[in-house]
This record gives C-alpha cells, structure tokens and sequence, in this order.
C-alpha cells in the first residue's frame, strides 16, 4: 500500500468534486437506522482531503479521520479549521492504526480499501478496526468490484485544466487482480512554466465471498452487503459493493 498522493492531493478536490459525501454520510445513517443502532463516534479511514470526514462533525459525532498522505492530512486539518470543526486527524497506516478511544463506528469509502494489495494486509486492516471498535459497533465500507466491466486493454484518459494536465493509463492484471492506473501529470508554475511528475496507483479487486470470509474469521458477523447507495444486494455487473459488518 503505497503513499501516492503527494502530488495528486493539490488537487484532488478537483477530481473528486462530483462525490456527494453528504449523500455517503446520510446513506450510512440510514443503515444504522435500519438496524435500530445508535453511533456517537465514528472513524473515517483513507479520508484524504477530509472531505468524507467534515459532514460527519457536521452531524455532531465525535469525529477522527486517517491517512498515510500527510499532504491529504494537512487540507484536511485546513478544512476543520476554517469551519471550527472538532476532528483528530491522524496520520496512521489504516492495517494498523491505534485510536485513543474505540468507537461506535468504522467507515472506509472511495476505494480505501481496494489499496491493499495482499489479501494479509486486508485482514490485517480488519484487525485493526476489530481493535479499535466497541462491542456491537458497526464496520461499514465499501469496495470495488468490476472484474466484469474493465476493460482488459489498456485505457487512456487525459484532463486538461488551466493550471494542470493529467493523463491516466488504466490497465486490468487479470492474473494479479488487480487494477493499475499510472498518471502523468504537468503542474503549472510560476512563470507558466510546467512541473512533471509521475504517479502509479493500483487497487485489488476482492472478491465479495473473500471479504465475508475474513470478517467472519475475525468475529464480525456480516449483517448485508449492498449495491452502493441502495438496499439492493450486489450482482455481478455491480461496480461498488458496501459490506456491514458488526463486532459481537
């Protein structure tokens, strides 16, 4: 699980500026609901630029984000700050993290999870949450599955902005099950010239049946899995899967 966000973090609000994470939070809500739970912490794991974690202060829980990007970690203490939001932001390995407190609730969306590589280091993120949640507490996420729908060859993308150029070259390992995205990008400087710089993400596809199985290993009893956004269950032409997990 590589730290591939130093570069990309000046503008990946920018990028992701079509994510409604107001919607994710109120989502999440409903499934605590629906289960008749009641959460008055939580922690968002791989937050980024803190743009999944405000909403949640916003609501009055007692918030902590973490990320291995610094550079992410730093907008989003910006971001806290500037709307005198109470929130730990924590630069930690989501495989091992260590909170000072366990909470009522664990999230992780956005592909967080879908960064580690190994199907250890999977478990050992499980581990981890498992380690820092309540008794009863809810481990809810979400996790890439498009096997079915990415294209095998190679893909290439570009974004041009004023300030910046990105190219994305995409590329499904069937054999690794894995997902590579390579970016090249050109920043605009002072004096209009263009700093270069090159980025390699990859992210595992899991399969469903292999995340229930290590849930269960570690003591969390699945309560449903779901097409993102519904309480349909998952097909195999559904590109985001959410787990619920509960820690008995």
């Amino acid at each position: 699980m590589e730290n591939n966000y130093e570069k990309l973090a000046t503008f990946y609000d920018l990028l992701m500026e079509a994510i409604d994470y107001e919607a994710w939070v109120s989502y999440v809500e409903k499934i605590i609901q629906k289960l008749q739970g009641h959460v008055h912490s939580v922690v968002d794991l791989a937050c980024g630029t803190g743009n999944s974690t405000l909403p949640w202060a916003r609501r009055g829980y007692h918030t902590f984000g973490i990320d291995l990007s610094e550079a992410m970690l730093k907008q989003a203490r910006q971001k806290a700050e500037a709307k005198n939001l109470k929130i730990t932001f924590l630069q930690q390995d989501i495989r091992g993290f260590k909170l000072e407190e366990a909470v009522d609730l664990v999230v992780c969306f956005q592909d967080g999870l879908n960064y580690i590589l190994e199907s250890e280091g999977l478990r050992q993120a499980f581990q981890a949450v498992s380690n820092n949640l309540k008794e009863r507490g809810y481990f809810i996420f979400d996790l890439n599955y498009l096997p079915q729908i990415i294209p095998k060859n190679e893909q290439v993308s570009v974004i041009d902005e004023d300030f910046f150029t990105l190219i994305w070259q995409t590329n499904f390992l069937e054999k690794e099950n894995i997902w590579e995205i390579k970016v090249t990008g050109f920043i605009k400087t002072i004096g209009n010239e263009y700093e270069k710089f090159y980025e390699n993400h990859k992210e595992r596809i899991y399969h469903p049946s292999e995340v229930w199985a290590c849930l269960t290993e570690l003591g969390f009893t699945v309560l449903g899995t779901y097409q993102a956004f519904t309480f349909d269950p998952p097909h195999v032409q559904t590109p985001r899967v959410v787990f619920i997990g509960q820690k008995l």
